[in-house]
């Protein structure tokens, strides 16, 4: 049976989650009231449900899962399109299996509302933490990935996450101090919801967080036009695919070629996707190739996609129609040339 909770308001994306053994989607009522709280639908779904009816549509598709929902989420997220992958616990080698009931409990969670939680759930399977666990795939996929796991998990050990992440330039890590196995649902709770929140806004909204530097000066731009990254990067992006004709291109070799870092490439990728600039395929044999002719592609529709404008205008400017006029120019402008070309 599917268990949703969904927001009040406007769907900012679907996280669905698939639970790991023993779990009942009872026991992310705390979870799910959280996340849609914060405008994300979350879906417990029913494993016998087809993959693409658990995704609302037109909003980001996250894909979590934990323990041994994590292995099966990776796997899952291997063949269907999703935005982005978040595992918890995943149990990357065999840890300690808990001797009985009680030891269960203590290995799962540290914090005393979920212990209570689940020694009153009727459905809760025990001693499911005590079977073999299947092989994870053999690489993860190419969108944004979020590892959560405890240092003190001694179900599934931290170390192999850790050289995971280090290995997997896509993939960010959260390792919580003192943190159990169940680390979705540990005293920590509120801290791994909220880490996960900000990794969902991060991909469905762009809101990305600038490393600090207090020592450093902040430069100042010569001119009006500023030319961003991420325009830059997609254009870059782009144009090494106008020269790859159909064949997918992997999002690991574009970045190479063409000096992108991969974190942001990754993200730009989905956004050009969605504008339909791209197409995508998933699998050993996957990557992107472009959605249509580059000489049918402008240079002002890349930047509109990943920027939303060409130009912004400060509130309140008394010269605002100047700004706004030159926009209008340097749009017209750039409609005109063309993604790859003379000009």
């Amino acid at each position: 049976m599917t268990r949703t909770w969904a927001p009040d308001g406007a769907c900012r994306g679907t996280v669905v989650l698939l639970p790991g053994r023993g779990e009942t989607p009872a026991v992310y009522q705390r979870f799910g009231r959280r996340l849609s709280a914060d405008g994300y639908a979350v879906v417990v779904p029913d494993p016998a449900t087809d993959p693409e009816t658990w995704f609302r549509p037109g909003a980001a598709r996250f894909l979590a899962g934990t323990d041994v929902g994590a292995l099966r989420a990776w796997a899952l997220a291997l063949e269907i399109e999703v935005d982005g992958l978040i595992l918890a616990g995943t149990p990357l080698t065999r840890g300690q299996r808990p001797a009985d009931r009680t030891a269960e409990i203590g290995v799962r969670t540290s914090c005393p509302v979920h212990r209570e939680l689940l020694e009153n759930d009727p459905e809760f399977e025990w001693g499911q933490l005590t079977g073999d666990i299947p092989g994870p795939p053999e690489r993860l996929p190419e969108v944004p990935t979020l590892l959560l796991h405890g240092d003190a998990d001694t179900v599934a050990p931290a170390a192999p996450v850790i050289s995971l992440a280090a290995q997997n330039p896509q993939s960010s890590l959260a390792v919580f101090k003192d943190g159990v196995h169940d680390i979705l649902n540990d005293q920590f709770h509120r801290s791994v919801a909220a880490r996960i929140v900000l990794f969902c806004e991060e991909i469905g909204k762009g809101a990305l967080l600038l490393p600090e530097n207090p020592a450093a000066p902040r430069a100042r731009r010569s001119t009006p036009v500023h030319v961003s990254a991420r325009a830059d990067y997609s254009l870059r992006a782009l144009r090494e695919l106008a020269g790859s004709g159909t064949e997918p291109v992997p999002c690991e070799v574009i970045a190479r070629r063409r000096g992108i870092p991969l974190n942001s490439l990754v993200n730009l990728m989905i956004e050009l996707r969605r504008a339909g600039l791209v197409t995508s395929r998933r699998g050993c044999e996957g990557g992107y190739w472009l959605a249509r002719p580059a000489g049918k592609i402008t240079v002002g529709e890349v930047v509109r996609a990943v920027e939303g404008g060409v130009t912004s205008v400060h509130d309140g400017s008394p010269g605002a129609e100047v700004w706004r006029e030159l926009g209008k120019q340097v749009s017209a402008f750039l409609d005109e040339v063309p993604l790859v070309g003379d000009r």
